[in-house]
């Protein structure tokens, strides 16, 4: 007999939430379907009615993580009226995620790591492009490129052991020399 479609809400959004909390207090590979389970009040069968899998599970539980991040981040882009502003608001919201995401890495296999930091800049890249139309910024690179361009650049910035060891201020000048550096014009 073929499964029901299952609609979002109710018990597989409460399945979701524990998960993501066991996710990221434990890592995958500790957290079990018998663990969310208990925490949900639910049978295992409650499981496999939502979910074909714990990896499925995972694979919504990312979605759902990097949908809020680039929710928020949109929520900023209106706020964004320089570039400086862009640093300002951008620092604190990368701290929270990279606090969040630090607690999910320890338990997490390299590969995975990568693919989750390169989903994060794509979740990015339409956002950044709205930004640069709000800036006027033209350039005769395609907006989607230059978005890559600047989120790459970026996450390189962030990303290295030397970043990780200056300062808020330092931080702040080292991302916006890189913005400098890419000698944007407004029309």
């Amino acid at each position: 007999m073929a499964r029901k479609p299952v609609l979002t809400g109710g018990k597989r959004d409460e399945i979701i939430k524990t998960a993501t909390a066991l996710f990221f207090e434990k890592g995958y590979e500790a957290t079990s379907v018998r663990m969310i389970m208990e925490i949900v009040n639910g049978e295992i069968g409650m499981f496999y009615h939502y979910f074909k899998s714990k990896e499925e599970l995972f694979d919504r539980v990312v979605e759902k993580f990097f949908d809020d991040y680039r929710k928020k981040f949109e929520a900023l882009i209106n706020e964004f009226k320089t570039p400086d502003d862009f640093v300002d608001s951008f620092l604190p919201l990368y701290e929270e995620s990279m606090s969040k995401f630090d607690l999910l890495r320890t338990n997490m296999h390299w590969t995975i790591q990568y693919a989750m930091a390169g989903k994060t800049i794509e979740s990015m890249r339409p956002a950044i492009e709205k930004l640069l139309d709000n800036w006027n910024i033209k350039s005769d690179v395609p907006s989607d490129i230059l978005a890559g361009q600047i989120l790459y650049g970026i996450s390189a910035t962030i990303h290295s052991k030397e970043f990780e060891k200056l300062d808020d201020e330092k931080k702040r000048y080292q991302i916006r020399a890189f913005l400098s550096a890419l000698n944007l014009k407004e029309e």
